[in-house]
């Protein structure tokens, strides 16, 4: 299965339900997700470049008339390679505005061990 056929059709089940029960990052109009992806340091490389990987997938489900009429909003915030700062980006992400659906792309182990107990 194609990735974006499989981001939309795992959106579009999640957030039947995700809705109407008030999902954090889920509203009538828009379903915002979060990534933290390393936009300095080591692997600003990889980084920068998944993240416009994510926002030209983001940007073709919105063209298609997103999920469940939802516009995809993605959030991307740097850890710079440091799982320090990948943990005060998870904590913004989860709690900014109405928070996010869904994290999505993290990339490094130490980053996501770190960062893991504010996700869940």
């Amino acid at each position: 299965m194609h990735p974006r056929i499989a981001l939309l059709a795992t959106l579009a089940l999640a957030t039947g339900t995700a809705a109407a029960q008030g999902a954090p990052g889920v509203t009538k109009t828009e379903i915002t997700v979060g990534t933290i992806q390393d936009l300095s340091g080591p692997l600003a490389g990889y980084g920068k470049q998944i993240r416009l990987g994510m926002q030209q997938a983001v940007d073709e489900i919105n063209e298609m008339g997103g999920v469940n009429g939802r516009k995809i909003k993605l959030l991307v915030e740097d850890s710079g390679y440091d799982p320090k700062r990948a943990v005060l980006a998870a904590q913004k992400l989860v709690t900014q505005n109405n928070g996010i659906f869904a994290m999505v792309g993290h990339l490094g182990t130490a980053q996501n061990m770190a960062a893991m107990p504010v996700q869940f």
